[in-house]
């Protein structure tokens, strides 16, 4: 069985680094994309990666579950890179998507091999996964925090805040969220409760669900209407061509940086350029990385 200690924080994976390479969505493409990431940070000195979720499960109308040997495969080869790249000491944060998360809940989402739980579940603690961390006061999430998921989950009342200086700052956020999360795992895994865990995995109308946008699901619409004031953020979760900051803003001017993109159409064609974003502490520039700038190509191929 899988131990809620397996799945908490370990507090001495995390580092500092001047330069931060974030990697959108993967589906089973670890095998060509984590190369792509090895040279971005030797040719960028980047010091920490953040993946953004999505590891498990491809994108077809052809397969009611993903194929067992593709899927155990490719999250093998990630938490062997994972491994690998931590002991070389550069920071990597492994956050939660939406796909991932149907095997921490055992439910069948869309793609989810039911017959991989608990390989998959020792897998994604085996990568210490998180549901968000803060890149240079930005919030890094797979989707989204909402203002409606910060109300239930986190007990925070966006009306009560000042308008001009709020309370949170991406990093107080994070710890809450992921303080949150750690004390659902538990729940889930001690005390076969799923109850907290599943409020993670609350899905909006943006995505074809009739509850409030959770961190796993919000759907850019909603993200821009319902984000958290004065909180700028980074997600994947919605395809782009090319790593780009959103053009509508929130009410405040919150900005929004979208990177998934590594998504495949029905018929597994690329729909993006492979970009990363490089997040500089230092200057706090945030912008596309292409693979041809760090020595590679990308075709979308698995």
């Amino acid at each position: 069985d899988v131990c809620s200690s397996d799945l908490l924080f370990n507090p001495s994976l995390k580092g500092e680094g001047m330069r931060t390479i974030v990697v959108g969505d993967m589906h089973q493409k670890q095998h060509p994309i984590l190369p792509i990431v090895d040279s971005a940070i030797r040719l960028l000195g980047a010091r920490r990666v953040v993946l953004l979720g999505d590891y498990c499960d491809d994108y077809s109308p052809n397969r009611d579950t993903t194929d067992a040997k593709k899927l155990l495969e490719g999250l093998e080869f990630q938490a062997d890179w994972i491994d690998r790249t931590r002991g070389r000491g550069i920071q990597v944060d492994v956050l939660l998507g939406n796909h991932d998360m149907q095997y921490l809940i055992e439910r069948q989402g869309p793609g989810t091999n039911l017959n991989c739980i608990i390989p998959v579940q020792r897998l994604l603690a085996q990568m210490n996964v998180r549901m968000t961390t803060a890149v240079d006061g930005w919030l890094a999430t797979h989707a989204g925090l909402t203002s409606q998921f910060a109300d239930i989950v986190l007990e925070i009342d966006v009306e009560d805040e000042s308008f001009d200086e709020p309370s949170y700052t991406a990093e107080s956020l994070a710890n809450q969220v992921n303080t949150a999360f750690d004390h659902a795992l538990s729940e889930m895994f001690e005390n076969g409760n799923d109850e907290e865990l599943l409020l993670f995995n609350l899905c909006g109308p943006g995505r074809g669900g009739i509850s409030i946008p959770g961190p796993l699901w919000a759907s850019t619409s909603e993200l821009t209407v319902l984000g958290m004031p004065h909180l700028n953020q980074i997600i994947g979760h919605t395809p782009v061509y090319s790593v780009c900051e959103l053009e509508e803003r929130g009410f405040r001017g919150e900005r929004f940086m979208a990177c998934d993109t590594f998504s495949t159409d029905f018929e597994i064609h690329p729909l993006g350029d492979g970009s990363v974003l490089l997040a500089d502490d230092g200057t706090h520039e945030m912008r596309p990385v292409t693979p041809e700038e760090v020595d590679c190509t990308w075709a979308g191929a698995c």
